[in-house]
């Protein structure tokens, strides 16, 4: 099995996005004036494994469209054509693309693959709620032209820590388990690499490796008490299994998978 990073651009965001505030102010401050953070990156993953290729995400194109709290700095040469082929692959050798969640910077790239998708099917749910209509019309963030990812259904029973799982591959290597916060139908995948480490392809469960450890709800989550169960759920985990934690947007992330480095 081999995974790879790709890149596809870089994101800055408001530092009440990383770091929110409590009660009301937690999703307010992201309207309001405040520091950016730093250009942080817009990972998806290319994962190798027998004779097929699987992405985990799509990453961003350039056609983003900032918004309050997140300025996008994506040009044509990082979209996921350019990304994969600086790994060596092939948009056409693409045989699945897993979401973990519906936000643009992670599902965008999918105009360029013609490979079928999943989404959990609780996050097809979410993305169909009125309110949710709403924001994207009022944020200007449609979902990419064509968008009909297959349902994905975690029937599968527990896996390690988390209570939901669906194995993605017949050996049971590739899974897919919930981790719910940042949306409701957020999903992570997990790989066993051919050492038997955890290697987790974590979305956006958290924004960075620190955020986990410091067990900070982020500021977008519908349902911060879900989101640190989440947390909970994954720190133990890690406990349990030597895991190389990999959020999308960590800029340690890509180094981190790298050097096989494990959360202690």
């Amino acid at each position: 099995m081999r995974i790879h990073a790709l890149t596809t651009g870089n994101v800055r965001v408001k530092h009440a996005f990383l770091f929110p505030s409590k009660g009301a102010r937690r999703q307010l401050d992201l309207l309001l004036p405040g520091p950016w953070s730093d250009s942080l990156p817009i990972h998806c993953w290319a994962i190798e494994h027998e004779d097929a290729l699987l992405l985990v995400d799509t990453g961003e194109t350039m056609a983003a469209r900032n918004v309050s709290f997140a300025r996008f700095e994506v040009a044509a040469e990082q979209e996921l054509p350019a990304a994969l082929a600086g790994a060596g692959l092939s948009m056409d050798a693409v045989s699945e693309v897993v979401l973990t969640h519906h936000h643009g910077d992670h599902v965008d790239g999918l105009v360029h693959t013609r490979a079928p998708a999943r989404i959990r099917d609780l996050e097809l749910q979410f993305i169909a709620a009125p309110f949710q209509r709403l924001m994207r019309r009022v944020l200007r963030q449609p979902l990419p032209a064509g968008f009909s990812p297959r349902p994905l259904v975690l029937d599968g029973g527990p896996f390690g820590a988390f209570s939901h799982s669906r194995p993605l591959t017949q050996d049971g290597r590739i899974v897919a388990v919930a981790t719910p916060g940042h949306t409701p139908g957020h999903v992570s995948v997990i790989c066993i690499d051919d050492a038997g480490r955890h290697v987790m392809l974590a979305g956006d469960a958290t924004d960075t490796l620190e955020q986990l450890r410091s067990r900070r709800a982020d500021a977008v989550s519908p349902d911060p008490k879900l989101h640190l169960a989440t947390l909970d759920a994954i720190l133990t985990h890690c406990a349990q299994h030597p895991t190389i934690y990999l959020p999308s947007h960590d800029p340690q992330s890509a180094e981190r998978l790298a050097g096989a480095i494990t959360v202690s």
